[in-house]
């Protein structure tokens, strides 16, 4: 099967970002398994460096699913990432789903995963 979102991204303005409204699911490929972000999840959504926001508007909401699924990831790893680089990896993946071509996908991955190698952010 291949990678795809089953569920419609429906979010709330909320203090500190925007909340899930219904639960969202994402199902990966490389994974091998379905990821639900769940009603009452809050993310930023893309946090994308000023430098690259004229690829790829923050607004974007293609860029939206993917980054929820990701910042999903990175908060609530337990049985559904083994590291932060397979979070990532998922990211890029789901860019790709969306439709994010290659510059721009490597526009929000690269930074992402650098960022990450450096200060160790996965919780």
């Amino acid at each position: 099967m291949m990678s795809h979102f089953k569920t419609k991204l429906i979010l709330e303005v909320v203090d500190g970002g925007w909340q899930v409204v219904q639960p969202f699911i994402y199902h990966s490929e490389l994974l091998g398994r379905d990821i639900e972000v769940p009603t009452g999840y809050v993310t930023d959504l893309a946090s994308v460096p000023r430098l690259f926001r004229f690829i790829v508007p923050v607004a974007n909401a293609k860029n939206r699913r993917a980054a929820v699924v990701h910042d999903y990831l990175c908060t609530h790893p337990e049985g559904l990432v083994k590291d932060q680089k397979q979070a990532d990896r998922v990211f890029r993946e789901a860019l790709s789903v969306v439709g994010v071509g290659r510059f721009r996908s490597a526009a929000l991955y690269y930074p992402v995963r650098t960022f990450q190698t450096i200060t160790g952010w996965f919780r």
